[in-house]
């Protein structure tokens, strides 16, 4: 790839992988008192409260840092207007939501905690519109370091408070979600002292340019249904077919499934700037650049994928307890198999929406909420019957979603972003996979006494020594990789973040 993209992916997937680190420290922290504190009954609620202000996000979310980030690396001169503008429509939108979310937890007659959970969330829901904001307009100037900054702040507020108000104090589900409203508010106040570093005085809002981004961002907008609605009907549609405790399970796994999300998140988000800047300009080197995207997802989510599947039972043990959460470790091996889908899915979706062809993901974006809807309406029922635990089938459905998602993707794309892909590269990454797999059934038989983690940790190594072996990586593969990684990355990142500099 051309040495400024490997320098811009790189840094900014370095500084969001540091990012990741450190909420990674809070975030599994909480998720280790969280569910045990409160149990499967309220952690069910709690979770469920969540989901339903997930859904109502959409309003506000709209484009997303997507749609504003593309916006503002092809026109950063207008990053201003950009900026106010999108804020302006989304009070208006987040107006509306609050009180749809409001009638329908009502509507839906659930528990009085969950309903006011549910406003407290959609309070935070005008939050939630500012960080995204500007998030995206960050991205758009392909800078994280700020985005980095006010989502550890939040996270470690979020873990600290929160821990100290289950530990000493005995808060219930409603206290913890005041508290996550809260930590919101702090990443959002964060973000709008940053964003006078990098845009000067802002403009008026112009409300006719508003109305314009409004319709820009419509086609973002249906694949925002589709990542919001999919991600988050499950957990309502199971509040419908099943008890608290078996939301609560589901929750548990799914809480672990979404955190794994992390690093396809974090290289979309690296390189959709770049990928944008180059459509239209340089087709070879976007084609070549997304198959690099897909060759290092498909390499670093094999061995995560696996690790989750074989080792459900211990990871929900080390996190949960299994006398509580027992039956979310089958829905971890679900969700395990389902999470390279989703990480592939991810790099082509920002292949897509690079190459301006957002109106087609959007159409892929409806047909996957039907069919997940469907299969949800069918299996959760199905499997709460015969296995007692509805979460089953509602994984099965993401699963099966996912793997649609796949193949409609790979039609979207422009055929010349397959051109001359690295098919041994692939190959070479599932015989590792099945290597890794194999070391795993072979340490168990010969020495079951060795903690898992231990094991775990050992066979990623093997996994990274086979690849080696088989001569996975070119020289120039292996540069990035030092780069990806290096100290010298990170602090050239933040360095330029303190000086305002993209």
């Amino acid at each position: 790839m051309n040495k400024e993209i490997v320098n811009s992916v790189a840094r900014n997937t370095a500084i969001q992988f540091g990012q990741q680190v450190m909420t990674w420290v809070s975030g599994f922290a909480l998720m280790i008192f969280l569910p045990r504190y409160l149990g499967p009954a309220n952690f069910g609620r709690l979770y469920l409260a969540e989901m339903v202000a997930g859904m109502f996000v959409i309003a506000v979310a709209y484009d997303g840092k997507y749609g504003i980030a593309r916006q503002v690396a092809r026109n950063r001169d207008e990053a201003g207007d950009i900026l106010v503008n999108s804020l302006a429509f989304r009070v208006v939108i987040w107006l509306v939501a609050l009180v749809s979310m409001i009638i329908f937890s009502i509507w839906a007659e659930y528990p009085m905690p969950v309903v006011i959970m549910i406003a407290i969330f959609g309070v935070e829901m005008l939050w939630v519109a500012g960080r995204t904001v500007y998030s995206g307009v960050f991205l758009g100037f392909e800078n994280t370091t700020y985005t980095a900054i006010s989502a550890i702040a939040e996270r470690f507020f979020v873990a600290g408070v929160g821990i100290i108000a289950l530990v000493f104090f005995g808060s219930d589900e409603v206290g913890i979600a005041a508290i996550m409203a809260v930590g919101t508010l702090v990443n959002f106040i964060i973000c709008a002292g940053y964003i006078r570093r990098i845009l000067p005085p802002l403009p008026r809002v112009d409300w006719k340019k508003a109305g314009v981004l409004l319709h820009d961002g419509f086609p973002f907008l249906l694949w925002t249904i589709f990542g919001i609605v999919y991600y988050r009907i499950d957990a309502i549609m199971l509040s419908f077919y099943t008890p608290d405790q078996v939301v609560g399970w589901y929750g548990a796994a799914y809480k672990l499934f979404d955190v794994l999300v992390f690093l396809p998140s974090i290289f979309s988000l690296a390189i959709l700037p770049v990928l944008s800047k180059l459509h239209g300009k340089e087709q070879m080197l976007l084609a070549r650049t997304t198959q690099k995207g897909l060759n290092f997802i498909l390499l670093t989510g094999i061995p995560i994928s696996i690790v989750c599947f074989y080792y459900s039972m211990e990871i929900i043990g080390f996190l949960f307890g299994l006398k509580d959460y027992l039956p979310a470790a089958a829905n971890l091996e679900i969700f395990a198999a389902g999470l390279l889908l989703l990480y592939i899915d991810m790099i082509l979706a920002t292949a897509i929406i690079a190459c301006d062809k957002q109106r087609q993901l959007a159409w892929v974006a409806f047909i996957a909420v039907l069919i997940n809807v469907g299969l949800n309406y069918f299996m959760i029922p199905y499997t709460q019957i015969h296995y007692g635990n509805g979460g089953i089938g509602a994984a099965v459905a993401t699963l099966t979603t996912e793997f649609y998602v796949l193949i409609s993707s790979i039609f979207i794309l422009p055929k010349s972003i397959f051109d001359g892909s690295e098919t041994g590269v692939w190959l070479k990454s599932a015989l590792a996979g099945c290597g890794l797999y194999g070391f795993y059934m072979l340490v168990s038989s010969l020495a079951p006494g060795v903690y898992w983690m231990v094991t775990a940790g050992a066979g990623a190594f093997a996994y990274g020594l086979l690849l080696l072996a088989m001569k996975t990586f070119t020289r120039e593969e292996l540069a990035y990789a030092r780069q990806f990684t290096s100290l010298s990355t990170l602090r050239e990142t933040i360095g330029r973040g303190r000086r305002g500099q993209p």
